[in-house]
């Protein structure tokens, strides 16, 4: 089969039809070429996540952090059971939640993604997803915003009878991370089909939105924000997320998709109005 990979070094920089400019190192990132040690550096670093965040969990390191920073951690009963990874219940759904992220995201860099992912920006990546789930786990631990259930004598009975918020974050988690890596896969297969090059893809999920990758990871951000740290830090997540996707992000797509699929485009916009999530925005 021909090389069906679209060389976007072909389009020429430039602003929206609505006047949007993205930024240079936008289109730098529309490359399709591979870095061998971009991609050894985020999938190390996306990967030694899961330790730390376990570690964070385990050892009390994050309760003293919670208890430096003024907080005060929560208190876990000596009589709660403890899972094989040595942590209790709620614990071991919130190291879950981290390596779901961070499986989801390695996957895409080893078989989804052909955008250039250079070194550093590998690295700012990786740590800016580290960073947010280190703060989720500290929410986690910390009394005032901990979701942790009051039944914890096991791990099945902990996952009945739990708060609702932590019964939402669990459906915004999973319906978030399906929409994000299932679209990503279903937009691979479709660009795979050499009759398909040089065309946008809008069926299967990006029928929903022409944007609904960004839109799933914005539901399963504020998914695991949710069970670690109630409605509020939840809210805040979404109100970032959605803010930097409607006002840098889908916006520098738009501008990549007019100049990459000319009157194609303008067909999607007309049959996909939404942009990042259906019936919302």
């Amino acid at each position: 089969m021909a090389n069906t990979k679209e060389k976007s070094e072909d389009i020429t920089p430039g602003p929206s039809s609505t006047g949007y400019k993205p930024n240079d190192f936008f289109w730098t990132t529309r490359r399709k070429e591979h870095s061998l040690p971009g991609t050894i550096i985020f999938v190390t670093l996306r990967f030694l996540d899961l330790p730390l965040q376990w570690y964070l969990l385990r050892s009390g390191l994050g309760i003293e952090i919670v208890r430096n920073l003024g907080g005060t951690p929560i208190t876990t009963p000596s009589s709660t059971p403890i899972t094989f990874l040595g942590l209790s219940p709620y614990h071991t759904l919130i190291f879950a939640l981290a390596v779901g992220s961070s499986v989801k995201q390695i996957y895409w860099k080893l078989f989804i993604g052909e955008q250039l992912f250079a070194p550093g920006f590998a690295t700012v990546v990786s740590v800016y997803n580290t960073l947010l789930n280190s703060f989720n786990t500290f929410l986690a631990l910390w009394a005032y915003t901990s979701q942790q259930p009051m039944e914890q004598q096991s791990f099945g009975p902990m996952l009945v009878f739990q708060p609702d918020r932590v019964k939402v974050g669990k459906i915004l988690f999973g319906v978030g991370m399906y929409l994000e890596w299932y679209s990503e896969i279903q937009r691979k297969e479709f660009k795979k089909d050499e009759r398909n090059r040089g065309k946008p893809y809008s069926g299967g999920l990006w029928s929903l939105a022409r944007n609904i990758n960004y839109g799933g990871y914005t539901l399963w951000r504020c998914g695991y924000s949710l069970i670690c740290g109630g409605w509020v830090w939840a809210a805040l997540q979404a109100a970032w997320l959605s803010g930097d996707f409607i006002n840098r992000a889908i916006p520098s797509m738009e501008a990549y998709c007019e100049k990459r699929y000319g009157q194609q485009w303008e067909q999607v916009r007309m049959n996909v109005p939404y942009r990042l999530l259906p019936w919302i925005y």
